[in-house]
C-alpha cells in the first residue's frame, strides 16, 4: 500500500474530556486501540503519537518503537504530526485522531483511494462545512515546506486548517457523518463534530 503509514494522535492535554481520551474504554479495549486496529486493518503500518508524560502507560499497550513522542516546538496537535514527519520524512500519513472511534472501513477506504488515484494533490482531507483535519491523508511533499518552517520559527499559525487551505488540498464530501463525531465529554453527555482538538 503505497508509503503511507497511519497515525494515531494521542498527545493532547483532552482538557475538555478531564482525562486521556486515548485511555477511555469501549467494549473492553482502550480508544486508542481502536483506533489503532481501525488503521491496521488497512494493511498499513501504525504509529502512535503521543507526550512524553504518555510514554510509561502508553508503552503498556504499544511496543515502544512503535510509540513517536512530540519533540518539535509548535504548538497544538500539528505537533505530533509534524514529530512523526521529522522521524520518517519520506513518509505519507493517514492522520487519525484518539478518540475517532465511530469511524467506519467504508470512510477510511474512500480516502485511500483518492490517495493512491489523485496523486497530483499532497492533502486529503473530508470536507462538509469545514475541513476534518484528523481523518486526512498528509504526503511528505506537502509536509515537507511545513516542517521547514516550523524548524527556522517561522511557522505562523498551527492549525490544520490554515495549512490545508494554503496547500494542494483534494476535499472529499461526507457521506458517513456518524463517523465523525469526537468526543470532549464523556459519551453521553455531549458530543461535538469538530475541527483542532485539545
Amino acid at each position: 500500500m503505497e508509503n503511507i503509514a497511519g497515525i494515531v494522535l494521542c498527545g493532547g492535554e483532552s482538557k475538555r474530556m478531564g482525562s486521556d481520551k486515548g485511555l477511555l474504554e469501549r467494549d473492553g479495549k482502550k480508544w486508542v486501540q481502536l483506533v489503532a486496529d481501525k488503521l491496521g486493518f488497512l494493511n498499513i503500518p501504525v504509529i502512535i503519537s503521543i507526550n512524553e508524560h504518555q510514554l510509561e502507560l502508553y508503552s503498556e499497550l504499544f511496543p515502544v518503537n512503535q510509540l513517536i513522542i512530540d519533540d518539535i516546538d509548535v504548538r497544538g496537535p500539528l505537533r505530533g504530526l509534524l514529530s512523526a514527519f521529522q522521524k520518517y520524512p519520506e513518509q505519507d500519513f493517514l492522520l487519525m485522531a484518539c478518540d475517532l472511534v465511530d469511524m467506519d472501513e467504508i470512510t477510511l477506504r474512500n480516502l485511500l483511494d483518492h490517495y493512491t488515484s489523485k496523486k497530483e494533490f499532497d492533502f486529503f482531507v473530508y470536507h462538509e462545512d469545514h475541513a476534518e483535519p484528523f481523518c486526512a491523508i498528509y504526503t511528505a511533499r506537502g509536509l515537507k515546506p511545513v516542517l521547514e518552517k516550523a524548524r527556522l520559527h517561522s511557522l505562523e499559525k498551527f492549525s490544520f486548517q490554515n495549512i490545508l487551505d494554503e496547500g494542494n488540498t483534494l476535499r472529499i464530501p461526507i457521506t458517513q457523518k456518524s463517523s465523525f463525531l469526537n468526543y470532549n465529554t464523556i459519551p453521553g453527555h455531549h458530543q461535538e463534530s469538530g475541527q483542532e482538538k485539545n
